[in-house]
C-alpha cells in the first residue's frame, strides 16, 4: 500500500512529458514538391522564350517591310527629282542691299503690323520693292544668285534655280523654274503659274477669283480651275465654291495667331501691284469682317446668293490699270448656292488642309 501511494504521488519532469510533433507535407514528400516547382519554372521559361521569339520575328518582318518601303520610296523620289531637275544651273544677278536698309524695312513692316493690331491707322502705306526682295535673296546663302524677283503692273515673277542636293537622287542637280502671279482687275481673277525653264512642262496652273462678301470686308477667294504637277483640283471641290480664306475668319478662341491675321486683313484697304514694287494700303476706316458671324452654323458654305464686292472704297483702281486690291465696289453676284453638304465635311476638310 505504501509502495502504491508513492507511485501515484509521483510528479513527472517536464522533459519526460511527450508533446505532439507537427510534421509538414514538405518533410514528408520533399522530392515531389520540388519537382512541381521545377516544372512551373520550366513552363514559364518556355513561355517567355516563345514570346521573345515572336517579338523578334515581328521585329524582323517590320524591319524588312520598312526597308523595302523605304527603298521603294527612295527610288520613286529619286526618279521624280531627276524628272524635274537638270545638271546645269541658271545664275541670276546679285543685287546687294545694305543690311541697314533691310533692317529698316523689317522695322517698317513691324510698325505697320503693330499699328493695325492696336487699332491705329498706319501713317504710311507699306511699300516693298523688287530691289529689297532681291536684297534679302542676296543675304541668303541658299538663295544667293539662285533666285530673282521681278515686279510689274499687276504681275509678280519669281525665278529660281535651286540646288537639289538634299533630295534623293538630287546630287549635282538643279530645279529651274519661274512662277508668275498675274492679277486681272477687270474680272477679279488671279492666275498662278509655275513653268519649267528647261522643259515644256507647266508645274502649276491655277486660276482663282477674289471678291468680298456681303459685309464688304470679308475676302472670298475661290478656285476656278487648277492643277499642280500631274494632279488636277477635283471639279467636285471647285463646285463647292469654297472660300480658301474661311479659316482666317473662323479662328479658334485659343488661336491668337489666327486672330492677329484676321485683324490684319480687316485693317487693309487693298494691295497694289505696281512697276517695281508692291504697296500695302491701310484702311483709314477699318471695320470688322462680320459675314461668318452673321451666318454662323453654315459658315463653310453660302446659304444664299450674296454680292461679291472687290474692296471697300470706290474708285481704287488707278488710271494706269494696275491693281489695287481695294478697287471699285463693283457688285458681283456670288455664285454659291445652298445645298446639303453635311456628309462631305470631312472630305472637304482634308482637301482644305492639302491646299493650305
Amino acid at each position: 500500500m505504501e509502495k502504491e501511494s508513492k507511485t501515484t504521488d509521483f510528479i513527472p519532469l517536464l522533459e519526460d512529458i511527450e508533446t505532439p510533433v507537427s510534421v509538414s507535407a514538405d518533410s514528408i514528400y520533399p522530392v515531389k514538391h520540388k519537382q512541381k516547382e521545377c516544372k512551373k519554372a520550366k513552363a514559364l521559361k518556355k513561355f517567355l522564350v516563345a514570346v521573345l521569339k515572336v517579338l523578334f520575328v515581328a521585329f524582323l518582318l517590320s524591319s524588312a517591310v520598312a526597308t523595302v518601303a523605304g527603298y521603294r520610296w527612295y527610288r520613286w523620289m529619286s526618279q521624280e527629282v531627276q524628272r524635274f531637275t537638270v545638271t546645269e544651273s541658271n545664275s541670276f544677278p546679285v543685287q546687294e542691299v545694305p543690311q541697314s536698309e533691310l533692317e529698316a524695312l523689317k522695322e517698317s513692316a513691324k510698325s505697320f503690323w503693330d499699328s493695325i493690331q492696336y487699332d491705329k491707322v498706319p501713317v504710311d502705306d507699306f511699300v516693298l520693292t523688287a530691289r529689297e526682295v532681291n536684297g534679302f535673296v542676296a543675304a541668303s546663302d541658299f538663295l544667293r544668285s539662285n533666285a530673282l524677283a521681278e515686279m510689274k503692273d499687276n504681275q509678280l515673277k519669281f525665278s529660281v534655280s535651286l540646288p537639289a542636293d538634299f533630295l534623293p537622287g538630287g546630287k549635282g542637280r538643279f530645279f529651274n523654274a519661274y512662277e508668275t502671279i498675274q492679277w486681272y482687275p477687270e474680272t477679279n481673277r488671279l492666275t498662278i503659274k509655275m513653268d519649267s525653264q528647261d522643259f515644256e512642262d507647266q508645274y502649276v496652273d491655277a486660276e482663282l477669283e477674289l471678291t468680298t462678301l456681303e459685309d464688304g470686308k470679308t475676302l472670298n477667294l475661290q478656285v476656278i480651275k487648277g492643277k499642280a504637277f500631274d494632279h488636277r483640283i477635283p471639279q467636285e471641290f471647285i463646285d463647292e465654291h469654297y472660300n480658301l480664306l474661311e479659316e482666317v475668319y473662323n479662328c479658334d478662341c485659343h488661336d491668337d495667331e489666327c486672330k492677329q491675321g484676321r485683324k490684319f486683313l480687316e485693317g487693309l484697304a487693298g494691295v497694289s501691284l505696281e512697276e517695281g514694287q508692291v504697296v500695302v494700303h491701310a484702311d483709314p476706316e477699318p471695320k470688322e469682317a462680320t459675314y461668318y458671324k452673321e451666318h454662323e452654323g453654315h459658315s463653310w458654305q453660302y446659304g444664299h446668293h450674296g454680292h461679291g464686292h472687290h474692296g471697300k472704297h470706290g474708285g481704287h483702281h488707278h488710271e494706269d490699270g494696275h491693281h489695287h486690291h481695294g478697287g471699285r465696289r463693283a457688285l458681283r453676284e456670288n455664285r454659291a448656292k445652298a445645298h446639303g453638304h453635311g456628309h462631305h465635311w470631312k472630305a472637304l476638310h482634308m482637301v482644305r488642309r492639302l491646299m493650305a
